[in-house]
């Protein structure tokens, strides 16, 4: 005989993944995944404010830089894959000593850089370069989620 309890959290698991397969973007009150560190956030009118709609954040691995390169000890090369679901977006932020590449795999993403923030859509294959002191920030404007694979330095430990 089957729980109540397991009935509930079966039906749940299934309507949140009907929802998503349906581009539906989790509500803002879920907590989101740390896809940029705190002190990194900036509050601006030019910008989204709000990270949402980020349905996975995977750390893939990293690298301790500091035995081949000593000014980098203490920091890694660190590989993740970022989902973001239609409509979602990642807040306003600026890049401290936190140079990256993000690299598209599938669904289509617009970033919008400083100082302009003119829209710019990149597309499987496509690439953007984010060096330190960039400010920007990314949205889903595409009817499927967008899947990047992101490379940059941080601290080592950092999740």
């Amino acid at each position: 005989m089957i729980r109540i309890a397991t009935l509930l959290a079966l039906a749940t698991a299934l309507l949140g993944n009907a929802a998503l397969a349906c581009g539906a973007v989790p509500a803002r009150k879920q907590p989101q995944p740390a896809v940029v560190p705190a002190h990194e956030h900036l509050d601006s009118p030019l910008g989204s404010t709000v990270t949402q709609g980020v349905l996975a954040v995977k750390r893939l691995g990293g690298e301790p830089l500091g035995k081949d390169f000593i000014a980098l000890k203490g920091r890694e090369l660190r590989l993740r894959e970022l989902t973001i679901a239609p409509g979602g977006s990642i807040a306003l932020h600026q890049h401290d000593q936190r140079p990256g590449v993000a690299y598209i795999l599938e669904g289509n993403m617009i970033e919008l850089r400083g100082p302009g923030f003119t829209p710019r859509a990149l597309g499987p294959g496509e690439v953007a370069f984010e060096g330190s002191d960039v400010v920007h920030w990314w949205r889903n404007d595409g009817s499927k989620p967008a899947r990047a694979l992101v490379v940059d330095i941080v601290p080592l430990g950092t999740p």
